[in-house]
């Protein structure tokens, strides 16, 4: 929504966990990256009070601006 981050979460599409395991070893992921969207989706569906005109109007901004199909992390450096 803005110009991003700085450091190890710039790209939000891939995370580096290795210090979260150094630090919390014994934690364990209960939800797959598939199961916490389709939770996500559902909150969403079950909250639609969230789902306002300015948030609808943020995401079709960043649709607009980046696409839906997948892209390289070289095309987030280059933003």
């Amino acid at each position: 929504m803005t110009d991003g981050l700085i450091g190890d979460q710039a790209v939000s599409s891939v995370f580096d966990n290795r210090k979260i395991k150094r630090l919390v070893p014994d934690f364990q992921a209960a939800i797959s990256f598939s199961e916490g969207i389709k939770q996500s989706v559902a909150w969403f569906e079950a909250h639609p009070d969230q789902c306002t005109a300015e948030w609808s109007k943020l995401l079709d901004s960043l649709i607009e601006k980046h696409g839906v199909e997948a892209k390289l992390l070289s095309y987030f450096s280059s933003l």
